[in-house]
């Protein structure tokens, strides 16, 4: 059957309703929430004018917002569309002028999917005159392993680079990766922004050898975007990268070599231009690639520019003052909505010649593009320069609320969002539309030339602001997770990572505020956590930790306390401490809900160790705390323990029901997570209960449904795990193998020693059932050794492992060789251990 609902066609453009998605040539757009619901109704009553009161009621139903957020949408919608697109009618509203051709909706294939998200940013614009700059750059990565694209900023390195990935994706299946350098200021960062990029959930301070060995057998490209200001760390860690890693390509942007070994240029020079005597005609400007960039920016600001012989010349005129740069030709551009060709050419002649001197010669490339950026900004009303240098403090995108708030003035909403249109529709800021919500950000140059700019105390008062606004919205965040989609929760609040970064690292550093910086950090614990950066959170929990002053409030020292005691942490050495003070100052607090989920943390860590009758008056306390509030994730972690203390007491007949409930409650909430993890519990119930091919679908479906990037974050490894034991026990040895050695080589990039452990064990089975016993008897000295020091009980399926291993030699093995062999094993270290897994099983990751 055809869906019925019709697509639009205009320019090159084609708008699905019925897939809420935007093409572009056939490439699909970015383009979502509120600002595709603005085109939609645009389009749909193109025949009329429609007003703004009207719009605010069919994109914001049932709301009641400022009609600021209607004039950012509009903007944001011209800057990606063309202005020859969206007429203001003044006074009245908004009209779609465009041509469009309307058409029926195109059968949808059975169970067709919406496309998956692409790994790189898409492109908002076309790729205009680089060709056989890309080309060129495809040759140089068929045949060497480093390859940096070397340029002027402002030459268009991060674009191409992007383009030539996107043209080699199939070349790399694996995957193709970008770390933006751009963001980083410290040379420290660079391995952490590589593992976030690769979507890595990393405990401890290794990113980069974890990143190694994620890569280690993969065949991929990485892009390391904006290497100029960190040129060592970033030579360092490609090389480590590459010497790791042999299907592992990079793909560098930077303003100079990074002089690291085996590196390959590709020089980047500025668009093509005519030579200066030649006669430009409006007919040829088009051959020449600077002012073909210059025309299709024109004429997204001035849907009807079309110039004439007399104004090519001075197109050409304008581009050659700019030497060809894009961004250079990208900032100019805009201003022929107040200037003509030859007005612009002439302000840029006496621009650039006061900077050079009044010689006519060009200006340094480097030079040309400060000129132009500082020229851009002198335009500006003073209302916009001194927003925009505010702006710099933003590392990441940022919403029109949130730069009011670090402006730290007065203006109302409405204003703000003026301000932000008219910076977007010159260029100087970027508006990303594909979210619920627009957000900002500033190209690199852009930003750090306006950092530069502004005043030191402005500087510090704006970091400040920064701070102060990520305590309320990472706060909000944290309000927001236990009873939001985990999807929509990560929509809106996953863009403030980079800006989090940013906050912490000014309040911990030289001139910061630590006392700003704890408060910030207690409430990091969502944003970091669940964006797979568990690693990096707890970083930031210790440092603030060691910050804690008798100033700091006990519910904000109690919150730092919960960050190291979580799942994650279960049985590990000074977790149940944790707990204890956690509980301890969330009581001190007064505060019954922090207090509620202390109280589970500690009987969790109770439960890990197999003190289980000291977990029930806690788990009874939180229960009259927590218990009569509405559906929650919270609620959920709750049941999750109530049901592991029975299941640890043996009574899986009374910990399924709570478990049931528990599923049921976190699919109400949409958290897909948690109900994975209900899943695996319930998953290691069916186990227990001899029930291995249900405990197998039960595992399996809990992972399916996480999808490929949520599925290998640290908090579902041991589902993983346990899956490899369900398949050892019904005597899948090749699928187990292979799952024991991808788990064990997960588990020790992330920094999980419990994993670790379990997956040596399994690999010992393995081992001892394939005919190694002295590699098995090794490893399982290694694991009694561990997990006496560990005192924490097994789970079923690692019981059954263990008790199997040891059935296994005691039945090859003498008993003195079996001792010797564990002795052996207890004075292995873990990566000893390891090693010797990997002999035992050579197809594992090294």
């Amino acid at each position: 059957m055809a869906d019925a609902t019709p697509s639009f066609t205009f320019g090159p453009y084609r708008l699905i309703p019925s897939r809420r998605a935007l093409l572009a040539e056939e490439q699909e757009v970015a383009l979502r929430g509120r600002a595709f619901d603005l085109l939609l109704a645009l389009i749909e009553r193109r025949d009329r004018v429609v007003t703004k009161e009207e719009l605010l009621a069919l994109v914001w139903p049932g709301r009641v917002v400022e009609e600021g957020n209607l004039t950012v949408h509009v903007a944001g919608l011209r800057k990606l569309l063309g202005q020859g697109v969206i007429a203001t009618l003044s006074g009245r509203g908004y009209r779609f002028v465009a041509p469009v051709h309307e058409e029926a909706g195109a059968p949808a294939a059975p169970g067709q999917a919406p496309p998956s998200p692409a790994t790189l940013p898409a492109p908002l614009t076309r790729l205009i005159g680089r060709q056989e700059d890309l080309d060129r750059l495809q040759a140089w990565l068929q045949d060497a392993r480093l390859v940096t694209v070397v340029g002027a900023g402002g030459v268009g390195k991060t674009r191409l680079a992007l383009a030539a990935a996107e043209r080699l994706r199939d070349r790399f299946p694996d995957g193709t990766w970008l770390a933006d350098l751009g963001t980083q200021e410290d040379p420290a960062l660079v391995p952490k922004a590589v593992a976030a990029a690769l979507g890595l959930d990393v405990r401890g301070g290794a990113f980069l050898a974890s990143a190694t060995l994620w890569l280690a057998k993969r065949r991929g490209l990485l892009l390391l975007d904006g290497c100029e200001h960190l040129l060592q760390a970033a030579a360092e860690a490609a090389e480590a990268i590459l010497r790791g890693c042999p299907g592992i390509t990079i793909l560098a942007t930077s303003r100079e070599p990074l002089r690291a070994e085996g590196e390959a240029l590709h020089r980047l020079s500025p668009l093509g231009l005519a030579e200066p005597e030649a006669e430009v005609t409006a007919e040829g400007l088009r051959a020449h690639a600077a002012a073909a960039l210059f025309l299709d920016r024109a004429r997204a600001v001035r849907g009807d520019f079309d110039p004439g012989d007399a104004e090519a010349a001075e197109i050409m005129a304008i581009c050659r003052r700019l030497d060809g740069l894009p961004l250079a030709i990208e900032l100019a551009a805009p201003m022929l909505q107040a200037l003509s060709p030859a007005q612009l050419r002439e302000r840029l002649d006496r621009r650039f010649g006061l900077l050079a001197g009044g010689r006519r010669t060009a200006l340094p490339r480097q030079q040309t593009l400060q000129a132009t950026i500082a020229w851009s900004f002198e335009l500006l009303e003073p209302s916009e320069l001194d927003l925009l240098l505010r702006l710099s403090v933003f590392s990441g995108r940022w919403t029109a609320e949130a730069a009011g708030f670090v402006a730290g003035d007065a203006r109302e909403e409405d204003e703000i969002a003026r301000l932000i249109a008219g910076l977007v529709d010159k260029s100087l800021l970027q508006a990303d539309l594909s979210g619920p919500e627009p957000r900002y950000r500033m190209l690199d140059a852009t930003r750090f030339y306006a950092g530069e700019r502004l005043p030191s105390a402005e500087g510090a008062a704006a970091r400040r602001r920064l701070a102060q606004w990520l305590t309320r919205s990472c706060g909000q965040a944290e309000a927001d997770w236990p009873v939001m989609p985990d999807e929509a929760w990560a929509e809106r609040h996953g863009a403030e990572r980079d800006n989090l970064r940013a906050g912490l690292a000014w309040a911990f550093g030289e001139g910061g505020d630590p006392a700003l910086g704890i408060t910030l950090a207690s409430v990091s614990g969502e944003l970091l956590g669940e964006l797979h950066a568990t690693g990096e959170l707890m970083a930031w929990v210790d440092r603030a930790l060691a910050a804690v002053t008798e100033a700091t409030s006990s519910a904000v020292a109690g919150q730092l306390w919960l960050g190291r005691c979580g799942w994650l942490s279960a049985g590990e050495p000074g977790a149940l401490a944790a707990a204890e003070r956690a509980v301890a100052l969330f009581r001190a607090a007064g505060d019954g809900f922090g207090l509620g989920r202390a109280l589970w943390h500690q009987a969790l860590q109770l439960a890990a160790v197999g003190d289980c009758a000291a977990a029930d008056p806690l788990l009874a306390e939180a229960e009259a705390l927590l218990g009569a509030l509405p559906d929650s994730k919270t609620l959920v972690s709750l049941r999750r323990v109530q049901a592991l203390v029975q299941a640890r007491r043996g009574r899986p007949d009374r910990a399924r029901p709570i478990l049931d409930a528990a599923s049921a409650m976190a699919e109400r909430l949409g958290a897909r997570r948690d109900a994975a993890l209900v899943a695996g519990d319930i998953a290691e119930l069916l186990f227990a209960a001899g029930e291995i091919d249900a405990a197998i679908a039960m595992a399996e479906g809990a992972l399916a449904a996480l999808g490929p990037v949520k599925a290998r974050s640290a908090w579902v490894q041991h589902i993983h795990g346990a899956l490899a034991s369900y398949l050892l026990a019904k005597g899948e040895m090749a699928a187990a193998r292979k799952l024991a050695g991808d788990r064990l080589y997960a588990a020790r990039i992330m920094g999980i020693p419990q994993e670790v452990l379990s997956n040596l064990e399994r690999a010992g089975l393995i081992a001892a059932l394939e005919g190694d016993a002295a590699a098995a008897g090794r490893l399982l000295g290694h694991s009694e050794a561990r997990q006496a020091a560990r005192r924490a009980p097994r789970s079923p399926a690692s019981a059954m492992v263990v008790a199997r291993l040891r059935r296994t030699l005691g039945d090859r093995l003498p008993a003195e060789a079996l001792q010797r062999l564990t002795a052996e094993g207890a004075r292995l270290s873990e990566e000893q251990a390891i090693a010797e897994a990997a002999r035992a099983m050579p197809s594992m990751p090294a």
